[in-house]
């Protein structure tokens, strides 16, 4: 099997409003993942997934203001590409139908042993490295390494600054949407429009390909 050691260089997003169950598996993911992010609810779950870098997204279906399934749904429209997987109390053939339309790497009946996790993990990682989901395409030859958060082009390497990695991170999660000025400076927790500018322009003189679009009055786009 695949070793789940590559997980230690990336994000788990958890959504589940059992708090008990919450701090269960917390621990179990910690030991795996490099960051586990906590959501009891799928709307609180949505700004979490939109202000951090996830690569997985674990769901339990039942939960109030917005389900796991309406949640998914809505990462679905900005996102086909990342992992995820619902659990529920409930062996529901009707759920389960309707998680289906959502590219789920399983659905995970509760309670459940450790080692049915694992495995479903053990299938992450197969499919993230099948479908090289571990970097951003910026054109042929040239792409960004989600794990190194370095641009390559051609054997060549091209080394980002903490802040231009959060902005390209953000942009290439809304490829093809228009994000506001507004939002990249929540982003970067700063107020100073003039800066975003120059460290957009320095990103963009920077790599070997210039990736973001300026929006006039607007803000910024990555085009695919």
């Amino acid at each position: 099997m695949n070793n789940l050691s590559i997980l230690k260089e990336l994000n788990v997003l958890y959504v589940d409003d059992d708090i008990n169950a919450c701090e269960s598996l917390k621990k179990i993911l910690q030991y795996y993942f490099k960051n586990v992010f906590i959501s009891n609810n799928g709307k609180e779950a949505l700004e979490t997934y939109f202000k951090n870098e996830c690569h997985l997204l674990i769901v339990d279906y039942d939960m109030p203001i917005m389900n796991g399934y309406e949640f998914l749904s809505k990462i679905r429209e900005n996102d086909d590409e990342i992992s995820a997987f619902i659990m529920s109390s409930y062996d529901d053939k009707v759920k389960l139908k309707n998680a289906i339309s959502l590219n789920l790497l399983d659905y995970i009946v509760k309670p459940y042993e450790l080692d049915t996790l694992k495995n479903v993990l053990y299938r992450f990682v197969k499919n993230i490295e099948k479908r090289s989901l571990l970097k951003y395409q910026i054109s042929q030859t040239c792409y960004y390494d989600i794990r190194k958060r370095i641009v390559f082009d051609e054997g060549r390497e091209y080394k980002l600054t903490s802040y231009e990695i959060k902005i390209i991170e953000y942009l290439f999660k809304r490829v093809n949407q228009v994000v506001t000025y507004d939002e990249l400076l929540d982003i970067l927790d700063s107020q100073n429009q003039k800066s975003l500018i120059s460290l957009i322009y320095k990103i963009n003189k920077k790599l070997p390909i210039k990736i973001i679009e300026n929006i006039k009055d607007i803000g910024y786009k990555v085009k695919k």
